[in-house]
């Protein structure tokens, strides 16, 4: 799927983002599916990092860790964006010139935002191990994903 724009060609730009646009319905599997995924990681690091008040605690940073890490990935895919439509620099959005920085800028801001807002008010060790948990495991790795894979 090839759409051509100012001389050149957009294959993949923003996978899953440019996919959700061409297929509406995906976002239906897509946010709740970062929610589970998010729900997941947040459940499993409570009990390893043996958080007491579980419930509490799920309740009162779900939402916030959910929303910063779907902000993130969007920053991520902005920044792929903004290179390719911006600066022309690649002409498919899958180079790893191109999705290795935005898989790390996304990755960065989930730390960022979880680190300074989600769990700000957490000790300092705790809110640490959170953030570089939710950086490393729920980071946007469907960016490295080549778009030659799904046509």
């Amino acid at each position: 799927m090839s759409r051509k724009s100012n001389g050149f060609k957009l294959y993949n730009l923003l996978f899953p983002f440019w996919m959700l646009m061409l297929l509406p319905q995906l976002w239906l599997i897509v946010l709740p599916g970062n929610f589970i995924i998010d729900s997941l990681v947040l459940l499993v690091s409570m009990f390893i990092l043996k958080v007491e008040n579980k419930k509490l605690w799920y309740k009162k940073h779900i939402l916030k860790v959910y929303t910063f890490g779907m902000l993130s990935d969007i920053i991520g895919a902005a920044y792929m964006l903004l290179m390719i439509a911006g600066f022309k620099i690649g002409n498919m959005g899958d180079e790893p010139y191109l999705t290795i920085p935005a898989l790390i800028i996304s990755a960065a801001m989930i730390f960022v935002f979880n680190y300074f807002v989600t769990f700000k008010r957490a000790d300092k060790k705790l809110r640490l191990q959170f953030s570089l948990i939710f950086a490393i495991i729920t980071a946007p790795y469907t960016f490295l994903i080549p778009s030659a894979w799904l046509y």
